[in-house]
């Protein structure tokens, strides 16, 4: 498979293939995302990954579950009214808020407000932005054309985007240890190990990786639920059978739910929050079967190597059912919505946490509705490096017995 090929971990017959330059230059201060030497970005997963642990994030569960039951009183206020909510700008606001207080300390007060802050605002545009302005590398004969066909307007964000995160990333320092807590920054900030900067850049990609990702999957679930009332029944069933109250769902009781993860792989794998195959130089190997010379560009989509019919028979259908017991095993090894190989998604066991609390909270707890026919939402939404999530409106009401 050309994706085991390309992002699987070297061995002593296949060397690996780096992160391009021309896809990932942020000069002294890549981040952990973007770091392209694998010794640095050992490095720097080494430091991290204390804060990643299983224990370590079952010791944070329950600033999920705080913003979760915030969220879901306003999501009861709002989407009563005869236009819903647009859950898609909602679950930015939980997501982003829970991110923010695990790795700066505090929130955005998006969730008690009900709108977005104008930090996350601005980060969200920069990434759309990006997708533009990182075109220069590659497209050398319009690297003089392309700076002007980007708005003013969004250099300007960058900046402002940048002085906030410097800001926000100083009060954490600030706090030092005071809180007691374990959070994302808390080891490298006991060890000296970043100055304010590398902090900065991290704090970045954390934030886009592990709040706008996990916000465009539980949006895509709600909707694929939405438009498949049997599923949606057949989820609240096992979530019924599983807790007597909401109070009881936790991290490690949902994780033994087979349908309710099903739900979250089969959206997963027809609507993967990042599509887009990371880019890599190959170092002279086969992909596939294929010789590959070195420092050729490239990769495999994501999206399309999900909806291989001979990987998901009936590829383009959501069906959760495919997840279940034993021909839920086929699939697993081709849907791959956080990597694979040593650069792998760092945050992939907070990412199923957090959805699978998120979910069955909203689903155990609450009925919704379109507001509209949205059609097949997939296909309202545009891609740049990230998914740019189309509106989706939704009335809500709390079911009687939740």
């Amino acid at each position: 498979m050309s994706f085991q090929d390309i992002y699987g971990v070297p061995t002593k017959s296949r060397k690996l293939f780096p992160k391009s330059e021309l896809f990932y230059d942020m000069g002294s201060t890549a981040n952990i995302g973007y770091e392209r030497d694998p010794e640095k970005h050992s490095a720097k997963r080494k430091m991290f990954a204390p804060s990643f642990s299983a224990q370590a994030l079952r010791d944070q569960e329950h600033i999920i579950h705080q913003y979760t039951d915030i969220f879901l009183l306003q999501i009861e206020r709002l989407g009563t009214q005869p236009n819903g909510i647009n859950i898609t700008e909602a679950l930015e606001w939980l997501t982003f808020d829970i991110m923010g207080e695990l790795t700066f300390g505090e929130s955005f007060g998006a969730v008690r407000e009900a709108k977005h802050h104008y930090w996350v605002s601005i980060l969200l545009a920069a990434v759309y932005g990006a997708s533009v302005a990182g075109l220069r590398n590659r497209l050398s004969v319009l690297k003089y054309i392309i700076p002007l066909l980007i708005p003013k307007e969004t250099a300007k964000r960058a900046a402002q985007h940048h002085a906030l995160s410097l800001r926000k990333v100083r009060h954490r320092l600030e706090i030092g240890d005071a809180n007691g807590r374990e959070d994302f920054f808390a080891n490298i900030i006991r060890n000296g190990n970043m100055g304010e900067e590398q902090l900065t850049s991290e704090a970045t990609i954390l934030m886009i990786a592990g709040a706008e990702t996990t916000a465009t999957a539980l949006t895509a679930a709600l909707y694929f639920l939405g438009a498949n009332p049997s599923c949606l029944s057949e989820l609240r069933d096992e979530l019924s059978r599983a807790f007597a109250s909401s109070k009881d769902i936790t991290g490690d009781r949902t994780a033994g739910l087979p349908y309710l993860n099903a739900v979250l792989e089969e959206t997963m794998r027809i609507f993967p929050p990042s599509p887009v195959g990371p880019p890599r130089k190959s170092p002279g190997e086969t992909v596939d079967g294929v010789f590959v010379p070195e420092g050729m560009y490239v990769s495999t989509d994501i999206t399309s190597l999900h909806r291989d019919a001979h990987n998901a028979p009936d590829p383009h259908a959501w069906k959760p059912d495919r997840w279940i017991g034993e021909q839920g095993k086929h699939g697993k090894p081709y849907t791959v919505p956080f990597s694979i190989g040593s650069r792998s998604c760092i945050g992939i066991t907070l990412a199923y946490l957090e959805m699978r609390i998120v979910l069955a909270k909203i689903v155990y707890t609450m009925e919704w509705e379109f507001v509209d026919d949205p059609g097949y939402w997939p296909d309202r939404c545009t891609l740049t490096q990230l998914w740019k999530k189309a509106r989706l409106e939704m009335r809500f009401r709390r079911r009687a017995y939740s």
